[in-house]
């Protein structure tokens, strides 16, 4: 025999190391090498957008780089498409489907050193001649609450999700009908469930006893996402038992289009019905105000209760009836989908073979450079040179600071022949004149009349 009950549950350094602080009180002078590899993974991060294109003119030398150029246009247009179906399934998920399933749930007892137990036992070790090896422990029963979903109506080859038993309840309550005063320890035993808390297969509750006992267990079904169970004037204006909120104020919505409830001028407001008015009490209500307005039809849903007798004239006992929720599980496409969406394996792989192609890509850059530079090295040896020349020179007076007039090209003759070198001179000149006209000058009032 099977039971189907009312609604549906758901689912410091070492110490041989010297540090930097002693080296410097023993004067010794050290200079810090910058890192290599830190310093190219800062240039990846820095240029990577840059550093991912090929020099120009390169095709001159590489015909074959004009393939990874395509391949990277290419490689622009999956990136985007990716990150389209990506916002496609993100969509998707806000969409919650589920899939109806079957849990059924098994409950059973097994005993320990009971008295009528013992006595089998005994008869049946006189009979054979075998001592009694009874360990003298107290009388027990343990009581046992398990389930596991059917197989699917229609087979598929794709792999269910798999819940375990707890999954589905939000807490579970035993009562023991038996006198508290023989039981100190109490007839009540409760579970509740516990963020990030391990599900189980089962619940097993063992207590000490010698006589059958009867249990109340009550199952209290997780929803996900929550439902609540409308009462009985809501519930036969919607036709609904057990349902979302959201799909509950949707149902609402469905009601007033259909009896054509909103006004003419404002559309938010809704003009109540008989049925309406007997709800909300009023003869019409703001569309915002109905989620608020519900709150007091709706109630939490009712456990799902199962009587069982607890019987220990036999080492194991199970009821002869079983018991089949109906259960909504997340379907195996949502559950992919949600897997991919939060999988980073993939995107980490792709991240490091974009590093890779950086490292290549910079090591051709590099190598183009040395290239143009030893091939006008080759053309034209002594200009090649002299250019290099001025051009490091500069490079390390603006480095330095030290000077604003290049002094490899004050070597040079001509630097000497340009035009403004003439007046250069004189006002060179001049203030040497100036200079020499003042010393004399304090010379003289110096050594005045004695």
């Amino acid at each position: 025999m099977q039971h189907y009950p009312q609604g549906p549950p758901m689912g410091q350094p070492p110490p041989n190391m010297m540090t930097q602080q002693a080296m410097a009180g023993q004067g010794v002078q050290y200079r810090k090498r910058s890192n290599e590899t830190d310093s190219l993974a800062k240039h990846i991060k820095k240029k990577r957008p840059t550093d991912r294109n090929m020099p120009p003119k390169i095709e001159a030398f590489v015909p074959e780089s004009k393939l990874y150029t395509e391949l990277n246009e290419f490689e622009k247009k999956l990136d985007a498409t990716i990150m389209r179906k990506r916002l496609d399934v993100q969509e998707a998920l806000g969409k919650p489907t589920k899939v109806k399933r079957t849990l059924r749930i098994f409950v059973s007892n097994t005993s320990s050193d009971q008295q009528a137990t013992q006595q089998q036992q005994q008869q049946n070790n006189e009979e054979e001649n075998n001592f009694d090896f009874n360990n003298g422990n107290p009388p027990s029963w343990t009581l046992k609450i398990e389930g596991r979903l059917l197989d699917p109506p229609i087979p598929t080859k794709k792999a269910q999700p798999v819940q375990k038993f707890t999954s589905f309840f939000r807490s579970i309550c035993i009562e023991l009908d038996r006198d508290p005063k023989l039981y100190p320890e109490g007839n009540t035993i409760e579970w509740h469930k516990q963020a990030n808390s391990p599900e189980h297969d089962g619940v097993e509750v063992s207590r000490r006893g010698d006589v059958n006992v009867k249990a109340r267990i009550i199952l209290e079904p997780e929803y996900m996402p929550q439902k609540f169970k409308l009462d009985a004037p809501l519930s036969e204006m919607l036709d609904m038992k057990l349902e979302t909120k959201p799909h509950i104020v949707m149902g609402i919505w469905n009601y007033i289009k259909h009896n054509k409830l909103q006004d003419a001028e404002d559309k938010r407001i809704i003009r109540c019905d008989q049925r309406m008015q007997e709800l909300f009490n009023a003869p019409q209500v703001h569309f915002s105000h109905i989620p608020e307005l519900i709150n007091s039809h709706l109630a939490r849903p009712d456990p799902i209760v199962i009587n069982y007798t607890i019987r220990v004239d036999k080492e194991f006992h199970q009821s002869p009836q079983a018991y089949d929720i109906d259960v909504d599980l997340d379907s195996v496409v949502r559950q992919k989908m949600m897997n991919t969406v939060a999988s980073t394996q993939l995107q980490k792989e792709i991240m490091g073979l974009d590093d890779k192609i950086v490292q290549c890509v910079q090591s051709i850059n590099n190598s183009k450079i040395k290239r143009d530079f030893l091939m006008q090295f080759a053309q034209n040896p002594v200009e090649f040179i002299n250019k290099w020349i001025a051009s490091q020179a500069r490079d390390l007076e603006v480095i330095l600071g030290e000077s604003k007039i290049n002094l490899e090209e004050m070597r040079q003759t001509d630097f000497y022949k340009q035009p403004w070198v003439k007046e250069a001179v004189f006002h060179y000149l001049t203030a040497k004149v100036q200079q020499r006209m003042q010393e004399l000058l304090n010379a003289q009032r110096g050594a005045g009349p004695q």
